[in-house]
């Protein structure tokens, strides 16, 4: 009885590890994913590199170049957000919820899905949601999963013990006019002096606004590699996977005489084989769900989560998020990123390709102020808050109402 206990608890653990491996090797990028391979064809006796027709050509000596030899190494801000939570003590459920949102992060750290969705995506209740998000605003760099740059500032005061009710109200009301330095207007408004006002703008500029500065995100890679090529082929669709993204292994031998080898071996294999089935399955679906982007461009784009994708597949949220994750397709329309391919809602596509037409055709000395867009895009039928328009824009890298006006002097 002890005997079959204790067999138990290994087989369990060994269960584990393989769905580790396959988790990680599932969510790796194929530069990462190539590392991985050379490393453990290098400590495994039982695996060796299978080399492509086209590597054949080389001598012995010289090893076949790889474009992902050129594939620039910087810290990796998910690796280090991942690393972080891996030391916190979290349930399962709210592990996963955490990865899903440092997934779901843009360039500079800030959150680029409404949590709004990630509450109904995984049904949580407001305070776990609220107590997800601290975990978040936990981690370094402080200020990440911000909704936009006033969420930003606010986050990284709190951590600094700096809860001020009047500079958190500066913040959401006059940032744009502490930038123009209006410090009688704003001191005016919050009722308080004008140095108080400059002592507050002196410790907001010790912040940081974008929390995700010198971390290595994954579309600012300088040589990226598709992990996949869709085409258009008689008029239809077709998705090929990259098969030269990073080196193929097999087994060196059928002697199982070294188990411990031979499993692990064995247990890559099946890894990168799961990687391979589960990235072409969501590929295949998402050539059908945004068929009309591949012919059309991104005006095309239509309503799409992860949720969607993940109820068809029979697959849980958190997989679909790790196989996307850092990887790009070769498309008609230009290599993108996979999880561009997700829309929460195509109507702000719409409201954003509004927001440019009106600032494109905008008097340049008098350019449209936000309440101002709101107004026009009212007027086309999208009932916007001045916010929103305010994070659109942002989104959209156009600069601010007084950053865009052209002075006559």
């Amino acid at each position: 009885m002890d005997f079959s206990l204790k067999l138990k608890q290994n087989m369990k653990l060994i269960l584990t590890q393989d769905m580790k491996l396959s988790m990680n090797v599932l969510e790796m990028s194929s530069s990462n994913l190539k590392e991985l391979i050379e490393k453990e064809v290098n400590k495994n006796p039982m695996l060796e590199i299978v080399y492509s027709p086209r590597s054949n050509n080389h001598s012995s000596d010289e090893e076949a170049p790889s474009p992902l030899d050129f594939v620039s190494k910087e810290e990796s801000l998910f690796d280090f957000l991942e690393e972080q939570l891996s030391y916190l003590k979290l349930s399962k459920k709210f592990r996963d919820i955490c990865y899903y949102i440092i997934n779901n992060l843009d360039d500079r750290g800030y959150l680029s899905i409404s949590k709004n969705e990630i509450k109904k995506t995984f049904k949580l209740s407001t305070s776990d949601l609220k107590e997800i998000f601290n975990i978040i605003y936990s981690l370094e760099p402080h200020g990440i999963g911000a909704e936009n740059l006033k969420d930003c500032l606010k986050i990284q005061l709190t951590i600094k013990d700096k809860k001020d009710p009047i500079l958190f109200s500066l913040i959401d009301n006059y940032l744009e006019d502490l930038g123009a330095k209006k410090f009688d207007f704003i001191a005016e408004n919050l009722n308080i002096s004008i140095d108080r006002v400059k002592s507050y703008l002196a410790l907001i500029q010790t912040l940081d606004p974008i929390p995700a500065r010198g971390y290595f995100i994954g579309n600012k890679t300088k040589y990226i590699i598709p992990e996949a090529k869709v085409e258009i082929v008689n008029k239809e669709l077709k998705v090929t996977l990259n098969e030269e993204a990073f080196p193929k292994i097999k087994l060196s031998s059928s002697d199982i005489s070294d188990k411990t080898n031979y499993q692990n071996a064995l247990n890559l294999i099946k890894a990168i084989e799961k990687r391979y089935a589960t990235l072409e399955k969501i590929l295949k679906l998402l050539i059908v769900k945004q068929s009309e982007f591949f012919f059309f461009g991104k005006e095309h784009l239509k309503t799409l989560t992860l949720k969607d994708i993940a109820s068809e597949l029979n697959l849980h949220i958190s997989t679909i998020s790790r196989a996307i994750k850092e990887k790009f397709i070769e498309t008609p329309q230009g290599v993108i990123e996979i999880k561009s391919l997700f829309i929460v809602s195509s109507e702000s596509i719409i409201i954003k390709k509004l927001i440019e037409e009106f600032i494109h055709n905008e008097n340049k000395y008098s350019p449209l102020s936000d309440e101002k867009l709101s107004y026009l895009l009212k007027n086309k039928g999208f009932s916007v808050a001045r916010r929103t328009v305010a994070k659109y824009r942002d989104e959209l890298g156009i600069l601010s109402t007084r950053e865009r006006k052209i002075k006559l002097y």
